[in-house]
């Protein structure tokens, strides 16, 4: 859709103390009380599986403002004093808990400070909360067959994914997966790269995640994740549905599917691991595996998207408001306004045209 015409607005200097924050936050609560009447009345929700189930149902989420002074005050100073956590702040809120757009937030403004105050305020100390209890039994009940042979071991070292299923999380460029042993398991250090709108180049990503040799609840799990990404936590449970050990002219690979869920809801996809990024070109007899695997698991092969992993070196960016992007952010009186959806999202119109890389 075409970008929705906007008066100009004047560029303000930010206050760098607590009390600025303190200014920011009950300027934000003042308009909260102005847009209250209109919002969206519900029922409370007995059970929700997160954030955006919640909202999209029409639950009133609940926020305590002196929770982000009086138990994330430092937290709450860090960030409300440095303009590009504050427009990150702002940048989510106005994503509504899409992903894709989060992603885009977190890659242009994430940082420590960002990640420390999230998991403070929505994790640790629940600052902002729905009510309701949490609730994805069912979400986990449904889950493929896997392989029995499975062992972690196998999965150790270096792999590309190289197809995947759900364009919302498994199709970002040049993903490589490391694992190597642990204790409980195995940890997955994850590389992958969201391109820049502006097609300048891209921000580069690097975590890594937990996993444990464990079936889950249900007992229907290969192995059990868990992580903390953007300062909040995730778990996930995967399901090895094919793999080759790299005989019969079918080199290496493992077929997996996964579903997870953090606060802001459950989600799920698959995706094919393989040696080398273009074994799966290099050699017919794997790609009629992968479709055989894939069927037999219920999987459409046509809706796996190909990975580019040719991972050109130029034009990376470490994801996050480093000190060269993080000195072009001012903050504007949008921003301050928009700081609203934090004490109660649905009270601001959702932004039809809003673009992360254009804030």
């Amino acid at each position: 859709p075409a970008p929705r015409p906007r008066a100009p607005m004047p560029r303000q200097p930010v206050r760098s103390a607590l009390d600025g924050a303190r200014g920011a936050l009950a300027a934000a609560a003042f308009v909260v009380a102005l847009g209250a009447g209109g919002a969206q009345a519900a029922e409370q929700m007995a059970t929700t599986s997160g954030f955006a189930d919640y909202s999209k149902e029409g639950g009133v989420m609940k926020a305590d403002p002196s929770c982000f002074f009086e138990k994330c005050g430092t937290q709450t100073k860090d960030c409300f004093s440095n303009p590009s956590c504050l427009k990150g702040i702002t940048c989510l809120g106005n994503c509504r808990a899409e992903q894709l757009c989060a992603t885009r937030c977190f890659a242009r403004f994430g940082s420590e400070k960002l990640n420390a105050w999230l998991s403070c305020t929505l994790e640790e100390q629940k600052c902002v909360t729905t009510g309701a209890d949490v609730d994805n039994s069912a979400f986990y009940a449904d889950a493929p067959p896997v392989l029995k042979t499975f062992k972690p071991s196998e999965l150790e070292g270096r792999w590309f994914k190289v197809r995947g299923y759900n364009e919302k999380y498994d199709c970002y460029p040049c993903q490589i997966n490391e694992f190597t042993a642990t204790p409980a398991g195995l940890d997955n250090r994850i590389l992958f790269r969201v391109p820049k709108a502006d097609g300048s180049g891209f921000w580069q990503n690097d975590f890594v995640e937990h996993m444990r040799t464990d079936k889950g609840p249900q007992g229907k799990a290969s192995m059990t994740v868990e992580g903390k990404m953007f300062g909040l936590t995730f778990g996930e449970q995967w399901y090895v549905l094919g793999e080759s050990d790299g005989t019969k002219n079918v080199p290496e690979f493992r077929l997996v599917a996964y579903k997870g869920d953090t606060q802001q809801g459950p989600y799920e996809g698959a995706f094919v691991y393989t040696k080398e990024f273009d074994s799966i070109e290099k050699s017919p007899a794997l790609m009629a595996a992968i479709d055989s695997a894939a069927k037999a698991a219920g999987l459409d092969s046509a809706k796996f998207c190909v990975i580019d992993n040719a991972c050109p070196a130029a034009g990376g960016t470490i994801a996050g408001a480093g000190s060269e992007e993080g000195a072009k952010d001012k903050l504007e009186w949008k921003d301050l306004f928009e700081l609203a959806e934090w004490f109660r999202p649905g009270t601001l119109a959702k932004p039809t045209d809003f673009d992360p890389n254009k804030m």
